[in-house]
């Protein structure tokens, strides 16, 4: 789970609000802000709390904004038709750096779901069976990619994580957070459904006889599994990853491999040099995998893997505004 970072930081550009004369655009880090008119410019040292952030009543009701969190988490928002990421506030204490994590200060945590009944079926972890990287927003990491770097950039589906592995020599399943048991009928579970595709079983059992940890990370999407369900009557899995006894695959060694033994793999957007702009480009619009629905963003990765100091193994997510909007924001239109 990413952490819950209330950083202090810069203003980036400041523009005019097209449809409110109260209120003016900023960029901070990778999102736009709605702020009162005037009261920033390019450059100010901020505080930004970003969206799924609860604030304690304290604060909000310092700041009057309680009125337009959800039980004090922090939403997305549409203020006159402009849409807005977070809550920007005055730097309360000069001391403060920029990149300074303010967090603890105001008692501010990250807004975590209720946690889901299991259906009981959880094995025994094994120590070589992983879970997948923690994937940050690059909203919040936007100097980790480097302009002009060649990156990655694939579709990310609504769906289920899914992990299945040849684990020495023996197939394994599981979500991201648990192993899970091998029922009598692999397509009665969500997790073992991607053995019943042949090309998967087959490319897991072939790298089986070279490797001790093979695991194939994928999402499992369809009918009854996420409120986009892509046009699917049933189940369907796409790869994204592969891990290799320890190492993940560079991108043309995986997208080769899964060809090869014709695994479907999520849909690839763009490949080639990476800008701000291309990843908004492609994280818009509608999906590129069936069905009458919006993308829900993509991930993007070096070509090459490469770890970074602020978030280890560097992949990144960008989900499109259009699906944040959808996630019930408030409408201000009086604002």
């Amino acid at each position: 789970m990413a952490e819950c970072i209330v950083e202090v930081c810069r203003i980036g550009a400041v523009s005019a609000h097209p449809n409110a004369d109260a209120l003016e655009l900023a960029q901070i880090k990778g999102w736009q802000v709605c702020v009162p008119k005037g009261r920033y410019v390019e450059g100010d040292l901020v505080t930004y709390i970003p969206i799924d952030s609860v604030i304690p009543a304290e604060h909000s009701d310092r700041w009057g904004i309680t009125k337009y969190l959800s039980n004090g988490r922090v939403r997305c928002a549409r203020l006159r038709g402009e849409p807005s990421f977070g809550v920007v506030v005055d730097r309360e204490d000069s001391s403060w750096g920029d990149g300074e994590n303010v967090r603890d200060f105001y008692g501010i945590t990250k807004y975590e779901p209720p946690v889901r009944v299991t259906a009981g079926d959880a094995e025994t972890p094994h120590p070589l069976f992983v879970p997948y990287t923690d994937i940050e927003n690059l909203r919040h990491f936007p100097d980790v990619l480097q302009e002009g770097e060649p990156v990655v950039i694939t579709e990310k589906i609504h769906g289920t994580n899914c992990r299945i592995g040849a684990i020495e020599g023996e197939l394994l399943a599981g979500s991201m957070g648990l192993r899970r048991k091998r029922p009598v009928r692999l397509e009665s579970s969500t997790y073992w459904f991607p053995l019943t595709l042949p090309g998967v079983k087959e490319m897991l059992r072939h790298l089986a006889g070279n490797h001790k940890q093979a695991i194939l990370y994928g999402e499992v999407f369809g009918r009854g599994v996420q409120s986009l369900q892509y046009g699917q009557v049933g189940l369907a899995f796409m790869a994204f990853d592969l891990l290799l006894d320890g190492k993940y695959c560079n991108h043309q060694q995986f997208a080769n491999l899964c060809e090869r033994f014709d695994v479907p793999v999520v849909p690839l957007m763009d490949l080639g040099p990476f800008s701000m702009d291309a990843v908004r480009a492609c994280a818009g619009g509608s999906t590129a995998i069936g069905g009458d629905h919006i993308r829900e963003g993509v991930v993007v990765r070096p070509t090459k893997e490469r770890t970074d100091p602020k978030v280890g193994r560097v992949v990144l997510k960008y989900i499109s505004d259009d699906y944040l909007l959808s996630k019930g924001i408030s409408d201000n239109k009086d604002e």
